[in-house]
């Protein structure tokens, strides 16, 4: 392979990289915004399955397509956008990059679930099935498994912990300014504690745009810089 064959597929490495770092929140973001519960920050809440399939039946067309491909599009770039943080950092951070990609792996992968119930639910709608629905996405039916928990356990902890360790790290390494740091870990408690404490769901919606606002100097670091570079400056 020639050096600029090399050359170029590091670029396009970089360039996917770097696009799924700064989409995959301003993705998750935009999932909540357009949730038909958007009000509630367990959108849709499962407590009342009922209550989010009235939710869903009031979308507009055009909303519920687009919070269908925000749901189809998380579970493929967000595990890579925390990848791609942990990688920036890993030189100066090592333990806890890989910790952060740990946990965001962890709480990642579980959103290929939660795509697939969205359409449930929708299809639930289509299909006028709302009672035989909620009886199967309760928690006397789906989340009455024990792996399910897990899952669901998975995503809650993992994406919290995720953005929070990798902040740190970030912070640490000093790759990126020390403001969009702090804002990536400042995005774990606002989306989280803060959010679920207050009952609001625009405060998860700000916490994944504190996290998008973090994550874009990170994005053009990792697109920008060749191997080497990010080496010295790591260094």
């Amino acid at each position: 392979m020639s050096r600029g064959e090399e050359a170029v597929y590091r670029k396009v490495h970089r360039l996917f990289i770097g696009f799924c770092i700064a989409t995959a929140p301003l993705t998750m973001a935009s999932w909540f915004a357009l949730c038909p519960q958007s009000s509630d920050p367990a959108c849709p809440n499962v407590a009342d399955p009922l209550a989010a399939i009235a939710a869903f039946r009031e979308m507009s067309p055009l909303r519920t397509q687009w919070f269908l491909a925000c749901s189809v599009v998380a579970p493929y770039i967000c595990p890579i956008s925390y990848l791609g943080l942990g990688m920036l950092a890993m030189r100066k951070a090592p333990w806890t990059s890989t910790v952060g990609i740990a946990c965001g792996w962890a709480g990642s992968v579980p959103w290929g679930f939660i795509a697939g119930s969205m359409f449930y639910f929708a299809a639930a709608v289509h299909l006028g099935q709302d009672t035989a629905f909620a009886q199967l996405h309760s928690w006397q039916g789906l989340f009455a498994f024990p792996q399910m928990m897990a899952v669901a356990g998975g995503w809650v902890i993992g994406h919290l912990l995720g953005y929070a360790l990798l902040g740190i790290a970030l912070f640490r390494a000093r790759v990126i300014p020390r403001w969009a740091s702090c804002l990536i870990t400042a995005a774990a408690p606002l989306m989280g504690p803060i959010a679920y404490g207050t009952n609001i769901g625009l405060v998860q919606v700000l916490g994944y745009a504190c996290a998008f606002a973090g994550s874009v100097p990170a994005a053009v670091v990792t697109i920008g810089r060749s191997e080497a570079v990010a080496c010295r400056a790591n260094a």
